[in-house]
């Protein structure tokens, strides 16, 4: 086992073991930060939140600006699948993921990892490794809710490593003309009906889609859990769904006054059922799009800028 490999196998290990506890807080991960990037200059936290941007990628994690649960989306440049992606959905992103740890979160930690699907399952990266080895660009949103605390933003992230354990062994030629079939059928017959046309035909929808619709899946699993506990009102359930069509179909606060509590409690359920396929089919151009999480930051070529709209960051990756 290469040394790069057994990092990454000793991460993984060390994310199962804090993945059940609660916020992690507690939790003794290694110290993974023995890579080149060492020797990059190091900024204190004061130095590194001053509002002064663009700033590099290393100050902006000195600063501690990342949440758990933030969600990040990025393309890929020289990847087929992404550029088949871009081109189905006519947008700049191909892929979505989400900010798992952090040293601000956790102790034990002294980088940044970003939790995602990939075609072998799980995929633990160092944000360091995606900048330079994954993405053109990534891009950083966060839902801001005032119930949006850090409980909740560790039980989001939580779902979705229970969602993504799956492996997934598509042999290359077979991976690459299922998305591309995927997207001719998605222009042509819309992505909610392709979603279920896959599972008709027993066929798993191309895995770079599904990265987005966990990241969904994650926030509305999440919040319902919190409604039947009790710790959220039912009316927090709309405002982590993405997807515009099955938000729709969800009452506003007026709305759910009729129904008694255990009615609403069990009537999320019956929501999630009879919207999966949408759900599902979330793409990162329906979270880019979404109004629900806020813009935050735009990363490129090793620089951090803070952008506040679709239009910035359309405006810095051109």
């Amino acid at each position: 086992m290469t040394a790069k490999r057994m990092r990454v196998f000793i991460t993984f290990l060390s994310v199962i073991l804090i993945a059940g506890l609660p916020g992690g807080a507690n939790a003794i991960a290694p110290d993974l930060d023995n890579g080149p990037h060492v020797k990059q200059r190091r900024y204190s936290k004061a130095e590194a939140r001053r509002e002064i941007w663009p700033k590099p990628i290393e100050e902006f994690l000195a600063g501690e600006f990342l949440e758990r649960s933030d969600v990040v989306l990025t393309r890929r440049d020289w990847d087929i699948s992404s550029y088949l992606i871009r081109l189905a959905t006519r947008s700049p992103f191909s892929h979505a993921a989400m900010v798992f740890t952090g040293p601000q979160l956790e102790s034990g930690f002294s980088d940044t990892f970003i939790i995602e699907a990939g075609t072998g399952g799980v995929d633990l990266t160092s944000i360091r490794d995606y900048i330079d080895d994954k993405s053109t660009f990534i891009a950083i949103k966060r839902l801001k809710q005032p119930w949006f605390d850090m409980t909740k933003r560790a039980r989001v992230r939580g779902v979705l490593l229970d969602k993504i354990k799956a492996s997934y062994n598509y042999w290359a030629i077979g991976r690459i003309f299922k998305n591309l079939w995927f997207g001719v059928q998605r222009q042509v017959r819309g992505k909610e009906q392709t979603i279920d046309a896959y599972r008709r035909n027993d066929w798993q929808p191309p895995n770079d889609f599904i990265c987005s619709g966990l990241v969904q899946l994650g926030y509305v699993e999440a919040v319902i859990e919190f409604i039947k506990q009790g710790k959220l009102p039912i009316t927090a359930l709309k405002e982590v769904v993405f997807h515009d069509v099955a938000a729709s179909r969800l009452p506003d606060a007026e709305g759910w006054q009729y129904l008694d509590e255990e009615t609403q409690k069990a009537m999320t359920d019956i929501f999630e059922q009879q919207n999966i396929v949408e759900l599902e089919a979330v793409t990162p151009d329906d979270l880019a799009k979404s109004d629900k999480l806020e813009w935050l930051y735009l990363i490129r070529s090793g620089m951090v800028y803070k952008v506040s709209s679709y239009e910035d960051v359309l405006a810095q990756t051109k």
